[in-house]
């Protein structure tokens, strides 16, 4: 069943996003490129705030990419991730990437 359905207009080459541990961008920090499971290392269930510097982002709540997914667009920074209901639950996050539907 679909829920919701959004156009995606931005461009979907080299993809970046910075992740924060702690609300308001402070803390430790991480630049991600590229699909990556965060429960298979220290960053799991931290990640309280992002910047979105290229591309859009699927953010996920389980590793697996199942849960609550959240899309992160181009240029978002979302200081706050308790505003969605999110903070110290993300998993997994993959760029969408152009032309495969994905």
């Amino acid at each position: 069943k679909i829920s919701s359905l959004q156009v995606i207009t931005e461009n979907l080459h080299n993809p970046q996003i910075t992740l924060y541990e702690h609300i308001d961008y402070q803390g430790k920090s991480r630049i991600i490129r590229e699909a990556t499971n965060l429960a298979a290392g220290h960053d799991n269930d931290i990640v309280s705030s992002h910047k979105v510097q290229r591309g859009v982002w699927l953010l996920c709540e389980h590793s697996d990419g199942s849960g609550f997914q959240y899309l992160a667009r181009e240029h978002e920074h979302l200081p706050n991730y308790k505003a969605i209901d999110f903070n110290d639950k993300l998993s997994f996050l993959r760029p969408l990437r152009p032309g495969c539907g994905c």
